[in-house]
């Protein structure tokens, strides 16, 4: 998915995500389509061998900083530290994700 970002459907995945109820791929892809959005709208420069510090070190002087800085730990949290997400969970963290995509859409 992250090798032909821009070019992949990631709303298709998502759903095929939410549909298995693999809510932590659901996380990732938001976080995908986070960085996506935000090197479409010229943010951040995307590199596949970027690290997450590298994005929040791009986005520092952005006023959406930290809602992406916020997006970032959630993410890190759920895919790297392997945190077992459940439906509420993911309930509880959807809105942040959607909120931070619509700001960058903006």
């Amino acid at each position: 998915l992250d090798q032909y970002l821009h070019e992949t459907d990631l709303d298709r995945f998502l759903r095929d995500a939410l549909s298995k109820g693999n809510y932590a791929l659901a996380v990732r892809l938001y976080y995908l389509q986070i960085i996506k959005d935000l090197s479409e709208k010229q943010a951040i420069r995307w590199g596949r061998e970027k690290t997450n510090r590298d994005y929040l070190r791009e986005m520092r002087p952005h006023l959406l900083y930290d809602s992406f800085r916020v997006a970032t730990r959630a993410f890190e949290r759920v895919w790297y530290g392997n945190q077992r997400v459940t439906a509420d969970e993911y309930a509880l963290m959807e809105p942040d994700f959607k909120s931070l995509l619509d700001k960058i859409r903006r």
